[in-house]
């Protein structure tokens, strides 16, 4: 009889063992969130622009944000000797399809073109960090705040800036010009 127990006590042991294995509960499936993209706004990385009139290669071409009319105009091979360049803000930030125009010695600045005050003026209500930041008297802070401002509520008119606390009335002053709410 102790030979019988030696065998069916641990056989016993193992069916039991067995059993509590498959009758017990499963562990519950893991949970996997999928979480999704947030909306977090970013820079652009490039700007394409027109540039077409006195250039030596007129045509699109594609730059880094940031970048100014002098950059648009070298990428499309410089001036032509006939180009009147005296109209031209060649320190402006360009915007993505900008186009700029290159007049001949002569001939009138088209309007809508690069140097007429509807393509001069900076957009707050689009404009980049690095566009903001090329008015007078607005840094990489200002520029920011304007931003985050205009992603609660847009601008309907520039003089937001100064009535949401976002500049002070003298640089509100020196802006005022080169701004809109196209």
């Amino acid at each position: 009889m102790p030979r019988i127990l030696l065998v069916a006590v641990p056989a016993l042991a193992l069916v039991g063992a067995g059993m509590g294995l498959a009758l017990a509960p499963a562990a519950p499936e893991p949970v996997v969130e999928i979480a999704e993209p947030s909306a977090v706004p970013t820079q652009p990385v490039s700007v394409v622009v027109d540039v077409v009139g006195a250039v030596a290669r007129p045509g699109v071409v594609t730059l880094r944000a940031g970048a100014r009319v002098i950059d648009a105009l070298a990428a499309a091979g410089g001036v032509t000797a006939d180009a009147d360049t005296t109209a031209l803000n060649r320190a402006a930030v360009l915007r993505d399809g900008m186009r700029i125009y290159v007049p001949r010695h002569g001939e009138e600045l088209r309007a809508g073109t690069v140097g007429t005050p509807a393509e001069t003026t900076i957009d707050i209500n689009r404009a980049s960090s690095a566009e903001l930041e090329s008015l007078p008297g607005i840094g990489p802070s200002t520029a920011s705040r304007i931003i985050r401002s205009r992603e609660t509520k847009p601008f309907a008119r520039v003089e937001e800036l100064q009535t949401r606390g976002l500049v002070t009335a003298r640089v509100f002053a020196d802006i005022r010009e080169l701004v809109s709410t196209r």
